[in-house]
């Protein structure tokens, strides 16, 4: 089954909603976003919406892109009701402030920062639990695969407090994929 996408400006982000609703497009599916860091600075926000159509349910995908930094999309909840509840969840999980929806808190207390799931917050768990190894289409090796998403540990984790907080793209540079760990002590 393929889908059509169509990429919209973050201020065409309702009005797209809309339009593809009087074209038919009227199950909404899911909504969700992606960090982009690393290869830009901002969150991509994908909208999944559904019809019938010559027999088969066709998929219609709408995307736009805000800045991570205070990125802020109009609420689409007024035009398919059961995008609140994505929007809360990816909104509180990427920063994203959607207008106009409901702003209170899905999964989260109010107590920790909004943006667990960006790239450059790290996961601890991952840093502290044993890693079995690859990745699924990584190379199997003889040596301990360093965990997605971990840090080297000089930037994060055993960082000099000297040297103040690691910057994004410190830490969004520092675990590509595939880096091995040497022994139980972090070193590269």
């Amino acid at each position: 089954m393929t889908a059509e996408i169509r990429t919209v400006d973050p201020d065409r982000w309702r009005q797209a909603a809309q339009d593809a609703r009087a074209e038919g497009w009227t199950f909404f599916d899911w909504l969700d976003g992606t960090d982009d860091l690393g290869r830009a600075d901002t969150v991509t926000v994908v909208c999944q919406l559904r019809r019938h159509g010559s027999g088969l349910l066709e998929t219609l995908r709408l995307r736009t892109s805000v800045p991570r930094a205070a990125g802020v999309l109009p609420s689409l909840a007024e035009v398919f009701p059961g995008a609140g509840w994505a929007e809360r969840e990816a909104g509180e999980g990427f920063a994203v402030v959607f207008e106009g929806g409901d702003p209170r808190r899905l999964l989260l207390s109010p107590d920790i920062p909004a943006g667990p799931l960006r790239k450059d917050r790290p996961l601890a768990a991952r840093a502290v639990v044993d890693w079995p190894g690859a990745e699924p289409g990584q190379a199997r090796t003889r040596r301990r695969q360093v965990p997605p998403a971990v840090p080297d540990s000089a930037v994060w984790g055993n960082r000099d407090p000297e040297a103040g907080p690691a910057s994004a793209e410190d830490i969004a540079g520092s675990g590509p994929a595939g880096r091995s760990r040497h022994g139980r002590g972090g070193r590269r």
